[in-house]
């Protein structure tokens, strides 16, 4: 796998001089139904900020359905010992006060061997960069997120060290102070869970208010969401949640669902978004398996017809693309469809849309198809 994508790095090097301009040689293969105009302009503007190499890791767009504006955040993965990751590292020991220096120490730390971090949350980290449609200029550090590996965070499992370290190494990523009470909080959250449930993301957004993003998975019924959300306290009202959940697991619309809230010092926030996965696996490139989740999403009126049949046209699917750095594989997917909930209704509906590239070496090259060529090169 590493040699996989170091190759794939070296030759969207080739390619593109940043990720913004990569997507700019991608524009035929992403709906400008779903992302257009400003939308797309400022999308392009950010990813400017990221280093074309991160194309040969997941990336891709965070699409409102509810919102009739066609615009989208804008994620992608660094992964430690990679080119990209070696990028990051030398601009900022060349920098000072570079804004990407809590990255890089996160970096730093998950290279060591000895590093419990490492063992926690291996090598990979998401950035998420909120695009705001009123702020041409806003250009905010983006959201980073850490994946525990494997099951280390499961119910039951009694790893507080562990959590607390991942606790403590975003708390110095958003530049904050230590916070006892807030650790305490994870920690009693952690506690609630079930040895089916567990903690796959915890993350925070530097320029936000003070927070921790949590997502916890494996849930798949109505009744174990509503309790969970009644043993952390809530604030909404869960019933409601439940109500959701039981509507799309009548149509057998998901596998498992994720849960993804705040957790303060003051205990668990309002805002709650539920996410459904439609497979146990989440790279998926064929749109069979979310058919129920979005016809669903239209009839109770959550999303916007025209988005939901934009993205069940355009969302999935693969084609090799011809570019100065060689031919490359490109897939398309839904990782997971995400309900934002407000006390007792769903406000919004979000389509997380995952890109892969991949470049295979002239001598292990086979036949792949449909094919299509990138702008610009011959």
């Amino acid at each position: 796998m590493k040699e996989s994508w170091s190759y794939t790095e070296e030759r969207l090097l080739l390619t593109a001089g940043s990720m913004g301009q990569l997507l700019t040689q991608l524009r035929p293969h992403i709906s400008a139904r779903l992302i257009n105009g400003q939308g797309w302009e400022r999308v392009v503007a950010r990813a400017h900020e990221t280093p074309a190499t991160m194309g040969a890791f997941p990336f891709g767009f965070e699409i409102p359905l509810h919102d009739p504006e066609p615009r989208a955040d804008f994620g992608v993965t660094l992964v430690g010992g990679s080119r990209t990751a070696a990028l990051y590292q030398e601009r900022c020991a060349a920098t000072d006060n570079d804004p990407a220096a809590a990255l890089v120490w996160l970096l730093d730390q998950t290279e060591r061997e000895d590093s419990l971090l490492r063992r926690v949350v291996g090598s990979k980290m998401l950035l998420e960069y909120d695009i705001d449609p009123g702020a041409d200029d806003a250009r905010p550090r983006p959201g980073i997120f850490l994946y525990p590996v494997d099951d280390v965070l499961a119910g039951g499992a009694g790893r507080l060290r562990e959590l607390g370290a991942v606790h403590d190494a975003l708390v110095f990523a958003g530049g904050w102070d230590p916070d006892a009470a807030e650790r305490q909080q994870l920690a009693r959250v952690y506690a609630t869970l079930t040895p089916d449930t567990i903690i796959k993301a915890l993350g925070t957004f530097p320029e936000r208010q003070r927070t921790l993003r949590i997502a916890v998975t494996g849930f798949k019924r109505a009744g174990d969401v509503t309790a969970f959300l009644q043993r952390n306290g809530w604030p909404g009202q869960p019933a409601a949640v439940g109500e959701v959940v039981s509507f799309f697991a009548e149509r057998n619309a998901f596998a498992y669902l994720g849960l993804h809230f705040d957790v303060t010092a003051a205990g668990v926030g309002a805002a709650l978004g539920l996410s459904f996965f439609a497979q146990e696996k989440e790279w998926l490139k064929d749109i069979e398996p979310w058919r129920a989740v979005i016809d669903g999403s239209g009839a109770c009126g959550y999303a916007l017809p025209e988005k939901l049949a934009e993205l069940t046209s355009w969302s999935t699917g693969s084609a090799t693309l011809f570019a100065k750095g060689g031919p490359i594989m490109l897939v398309r997917g839904i990782h997971h469809l995400k309900f934002v909930m407000a006390a007792d209704q769903v406000e919004q509906v979000k389509a997380y849309i995952f890109f892969l590239l991949m470049c295979t070496r002239p001598d292990t090259l086979t036949s792949l198809s449909p094919t299509s060529k990138i702008p610009g090169h011959r």
